[in-house]
């Protein structure tokens, strides 16, 4: 039997007005990882809301740790989606 889990998942800056909201509960199967988090926000927000999400600079911080390849959630976990940082 699959366990769901909560985790908050938040978004910054352009991504933030790309979806129209800061920040989102969302459930996820227990062990989820990079492409359930992506099937669940594609469920929740729609693919054409989630499409920016996937972009290759997009960066995806799990408890303030940047993550570069795969991950496992659990309850409790903060994801952020943070787009590219430009500086002038």
């Amino acid at each position: 039997m699959a366990i769901n889990v909560k985790v908050n998942v938040l978004f910054f800056a352009s991504l933030k007005e790309d979806l129209g909201v800061s920040e989102i509960e969302l459930d996820v199967s227990d062990r989820a990882g990079r492409s359930d988090l992506l099937d669940s926000l594609t469920s929740e927000l729609g693919s054409d809301c989630v499409s920016p999400l996937m972009a290759e600079n997009v960066s995806i911080a799990v408890n303030r740790s940047i993550e570069k390849g795969e991950f496992v959630l659990k309850s409790g976990d903060e994801i952020a989606f943070l787009p590219p940082i430009t500086g002038g």
